[in-house]
């Protein structure tokens, strides 16, 4: 079991996950039976109409920063959904430089997972 899952069952933490960071990890393979069992533990949150307006916006401001060109949509609905969760909220992941630009004038704070 991930450290982290392991941490929120011990404790009051609740893990919500973002409907779109599904489509991210999982391909139909045998592999996405471990992602299911994972999920079980968390909330899933769906994209609504304001999450996707907020991360268009929020993509807009990093996109203007960025020095390298790289398609930011599914981390922008990551940082609005993460915006949008009741405080404190703490994003892990593996890919924390995008997502900390993407959330740099927010209070949520961002944490670099090991793959």
């Amino acid at each position: 079991m991930q450290p982290w899952l392991e941490l929120a069952r011990q404790s009051d933490f609740v893990l919500y996950v973002s409907a779109a960071t599904l489509a991210e990890v999982t391909d139909g393979s045998a592999r996405d039976a471990l992602v299911r069992r994972i999920v079980k533990a968390m909330r899933v949150v769906p994209v609504t109409a304001e999450i996707g307006y907020s991360a268009g916006g929020l993509r807009h401001v990093a996109a203007m920063t960025r020095r390298k060109a790289r398609d930011l949509t599914v981390d922008a609905v990551v940082a609005a959904t993460a915006v949008t969760l009741p405080p404190p909220t703490i994003v892990l992941t593996s890919d924390p430089d995008d997502l900390r630009l993407l959330l740099q004038d927010t209070q949520v704070r961002v944490e670099g997972l090991n793959p």
